[in-house]
């Protein structure tokens, strides 16, 4: 049984039947039914930016529907030449269509075209999709074939989840027994994505019911249907900020989701996974606005050699990261960094770079990204002594990047952030035959006092 209305619009693509394959044919015109956008609150907007990040110019784009969808396309206007390959055609990509952000010229496959299933959106929506050549709707079984969209470069499948707990196991269709909907096609995607050598990005606010509950938890609730397997996800986003979970293992997948949890929840997250032994019974936090990533303090330079490098204040999940680092320096520049011969960095001591109180120190990270992937090339820090209103300052940068002006941008960087909080110098140890870095002190122009005690310079600096 078929039904004519002159609302509906013409579509092209593998979405016609013969009329001989009709027993009915009934005309009724009506309105078709509207799925109007919303505008994105705070929230979802810091979600988006977030998402935003991840998404490369010339990517193939999967999005659901929501409000968490609209924020983050709302958030691409700055990408170009983004495609789109989806189950669902909303009203935020049929905008950023005519903004010219979606051109679908970098596809693989079906260059030019959106393609989709299904559309659900406002009338202007479908009267742009009314005989326009650059749709393409098909059935689900195509659309949502794995093995279709591991065709399409730089896939990327955004989705969303009810829950998400420590391990990186996500829900989208129930809460415990209790069942909102189906599967639906994000699984398909994601492994799609993941197939074809691209990314899956799973967005989610981090609390529900208006603050009440945490979003992320240690574990799914007894009954609830595992719609993302741990493999499944590559990135989480809250708008507090991005879980990288591939390849990690479950302590610190635990890490990086409790730090992007809501920061109410952080504390009672860290105890559960201490009582499942997620995570080593040691294991510390800075609860509440002290423990808050800064995250205003990211920013890029450029060394005078040319070099570009990310800056960041380190995060509670960034010990593999550290240790990584320090276990690649030289013995030789561990010694000029601590003054001692150190040959591990344990957990404890590691714990002492990633867990600070903001407010009171400061770790910066100098970052390269290489495949996706964050390496930490230098490590500035200070820690504020409150008597004199100064800190004290210290960093060391790895030994094949030694040379390139890193510690330099390390150091104006520090120094740029302790002036802003208002201190009045910087206080310093440093071997006498560190001549480099005794140098690069002399080179910021503060105003210095040097003393000199069995080989080590006690350094007074003040801010000009």
């Amino acid at each position: 049984i078929a039904q004519i209305n002159k609302h509906m619009p013409r579509t092209h693509g593998n979405c016609f039947i013969h009329v001989e394959d009709v027993d009915f044919i009934i005309p009724f015109h009506e309105p078709l039914l509207e799925y109007p956008s919303t505008t994105p609150d705070e929230t979802y907007q810091r979600i988006g930016k977030y998402v935003a990040r991840l998404v490369e110019d010339g990517s193939t784009i999967q999005v659901g529907y929501g409000n968490i969808p609209d924020g983050i396309l709302s958030s691409l206007k700055h990408k170009k030449d983004l495609g789109v390959h989806t189950e669902l055609l909303t009203d935020g990509i049929v905008h950023l269509m005519k903004e010219g952000v979606i051109t679908n010229r970098k596809k693989s496959i079906h260059e030019g075209k959106t393609v989709a299933s299904f559309c659900m959106g406002s009338r202007e929506t479908y009267e742009y999709l009314h005989d326009n050549p650059e749709f393409e709707m098909h059935p689900i079984e195509y659309t949502n074939n794995p093995l279709v969209i591991a065709q399409n470069t730089k896939m990327t499948a955004i989705n969303t989840a009810l829950q998400l707990d420590l391990t990186g196991q996500a829900t989208a269709e129930s809460l415990g027994h209790m069942f909102y909907s189906g599967i639906g096609g994000q699984a398909d995607f994601m492994r799609g994505a993941l197939l074809g050598g691209g990314k899956t990005i799973l967005a989610l606010p981090s609390t529900a019911k208006n603050g009440e509950v945490s979003r992320i938890v240690p574990f799914l609730h007894e009954g609830a249907g595992v719609t993302l397997t741990r493999g499944d996800t590559q990135y989480v986003v809250t708008e507090y900020g991005i879980a990288y979970l591939q390849g990690k293992n479950i302590r610190e997948r635990a890490m990086e989701l409790i730090s992007i949890a809501h920061p109410k929840f952080r504390t009672w997250l860290l105890e559960e996974a201490k009582k499942y032994h997620m995570v080593f019974q040691d294991q510390t936090i800075i609860p509440g606005a002290r423990g808050e990533y800064p995250e205003e303090l990211e920013t890029w330079k450029t060394t005078k050699k040319g070099l570009e490098v990310f800056l960041r204040p380190v995060k509670m999940s960034d010990e593999p990261l550290l240790k990584e680092f320090f276990y690649s320096l030289s013995d030789q520049t561990i010694y000029k960094r601590f003054i001692s011969a150190r040959t591990d960095m344990p957990h404890e001591r590691l714990q002492e770079f990633c867990i600070i109180d903001y407010r009171k120190e400061m770790v910066i990270l100098a970052i390269i990204k290489k495949n996706e992937k964050e390496e930490v090339i230098g490590v500035g820090q200070y820690a504020i002594n409150e008597d004199a209103h100064t800190a004290e300052v210290a960093f060391v940068v790895r030994d094949d990047y030694q040379n390139k002006g890193v510690g330099r941008v390390l150091l104006e960087y520090l120094t740029e952030i302790a002036k802003k909080r208002g201190l009045l110098g910087f206080t310093a140890e440093v071997l006498s035959t560190n001549k480099p870095m005794l140098k690069l002190f002399e080179q910021m122009g503060f105003h210095m006092q040097k003393q000199l005690e069995s080989g080590i310079y006690i350094l007074r600096m003040l801010f000009s």
